[in-house]
């Protein structure tokens, strides 16, 4: 923790968690670890260290047995079964409320999936910054037990 800024993390962790959202948003994809120390400057070590403890707030999650990023909550790393098309990038959202979340962070955009119980195609976007479709979410597993299981939920 960085107590006289307030703040939970390092210096040094907070460029690594900025880094890895800027490189999502820019180019869908997560950015591996010598690219995150080529671009912030910080040490191998010590951008592994920060991955580490980003990992274990539960403000990234890793690939098991790893350093690759996974997660960085809206954004996978990995195809998943929630695509986001916007700003001219297809990127992949964990589930439907991390989709909006996309949407929310690079603009207008869509997301289509099915509907897990029936199958029926499902999706809702945002034009001009305001939500387009109707629908509901679900969640099967309460958020206080989220982290349980997070690739699962």
């Amino acid at each position: 923790m960085n107590p006289a800024a307030g703040h939970p993390f390092t210096d040094a962790e907070r460029a690594v968690r900025l880094l890895i959202y800027r490189h999502f948003v820019e180019t869908a994809n997560a950015p591996d670890l010598a690219t995150i120390a080529r671009t912030t400057g910080i040490a191998d070590h010590d951008v592994a260290a920060a991955l580490r403890t980003l990992a274990d707030q539960h403000a990234i999650v890793l690939a098991p047995a790893s350093l690759s990023i996974w997660m960085a909550h809206p954004f996978s790393a990995v195809p998943t079964t929630y695509p986001v098309d916007a700003g001219g990038r297809a990127y992949w959202a964990n589930c439907a409320w991390d989709a909006a979340g996309i949407l929310s962070l690079v603009g207008d955009g869509e997301t289509q999936t099915q509907c897990a119980d029936c199958g029926q195609p499902v999706g809702f976007g945002v034009k001009d910054g305001a939500l387009v479709g109707d629908g509901v979410v679900h969640f099967v597993v309460p958020p206080r037990r989220f982290w349980e299981n997070v690739a699962y939920t």
